[in-house]
């Protein structure tokens, strides 16, 4: 079956589809690269694994266990006094919540020189982690550290779901885009910190990104198309995934929503 999206399907953002998909990502995206860098150049795929908490449950509110307890009678009483019990008390009270540490697997593609193996270029491939909580916070962090250096920064977010890192990628008109693809040069050849920028939608092509290595060595491009395409026909998704089934979380904008439907239908 052909390819049914002109850039990025949606459908493979789902949970079960996206964890090998991130790592199909990394691995065309370096075999391409080296295919096209010269001797001096060399990519490799650097593999990181974190751990992210899962909380799962929740605080209720509990009855605390109310015991009867019977008192002596002394023998020479005639009576007895009967003792008004009071209605146990329903209060609020927190409940530890189990937590599942769940690893997480993460990926980047770097490019170095061969004789000395430095980093000249970071290729970012975010994941729902890095778009979130202590992840979001951490991914922040090694780029702000990325940005001060001569390294080159490529971000790649072909995810809709999840905060968007960095200021210039956020508010009016990006937030009409699905997908940011973000160039940043080394701080050397870019002490402004421009950022080159493509922000895609649904029913547009990816771009042919442009990928620097140490001036005055020119850009490699990278042609994301094919590489999406690529790894969508080596995993063989068209047998996994079920296009009648809604387009997976978050729910699209509606202008999108009603180009999907429609491009499915034709389809």
């Amino acid at each position: 079956m052909a390819y049914r999206f002109p850039g990025m399907d949606p459908y493979l953002e789902d949970p079960a589809i996206w964890r090998g998909f991130h790592h199909g990502l990394a691995e065309e995206i370096r075999t391409r690269l080296n295919k096209h860098l010269t001797a001096k150049y060399y990519a490799d795929v650097e593999v990181h694994t974190t751990f992210e908490e899962v909380h799962v449950g929740k605080a209720k509110p509990i009855i605390p266990d109310v015991a009867i307890v019977a008192q002596p009678v002394m023998a020479a009483r005639a009576a007895v006094t009967p003792v008004a019990i009071a209605e146990p008390a329903e209060i609020e009270t927190p409940v530890r919540r189990a937590v599942q540490v769940t690893p997480v697997t993460l990926r980047a593609v770097h490019i170095y020189i061969t004789e000395t193996d430095e980093l000249i270029t970071s290729i970012e491939i975010l994941s729902p982690y890095n778009k979130r909580g202590a992840g979001l916070a951490e991914y922040r962090r090694k780029r702000s550290s990325l940005l001060a250096s001569n390294v080159h920064l490529v971000a790649i977010d072909l995810l809709r779901g999840g905060q968007r890192v960095g200021s210039e990628i956020q508010g009016e008109p990006l937030d009409e885009a699905d997908y940011i693809l973000l160039v940043n040069r080394g701080y050397e050849f870019n002490p402004g910190v421009w950022s080159d920028i493509w922000p895609v939608t649904l029913d547009k092509s990816l771009p042919l990104l442009p990928i620097p290595l140490e001036p005055p060595d020119p850009d490699v491009l990278l042609d994301m198309n094919a590489v999406v395409r690529a790894i969508y026909e080596h995993a063989a998704y068209e047998r996994r995934i079920d296009y009648r089934q809604p387009v997976p979380p978050p729910a699209l904008r509606q202008p999108m929503a009603e180009w999907v439907e429609a491009h499915l239908a034709a389809g």
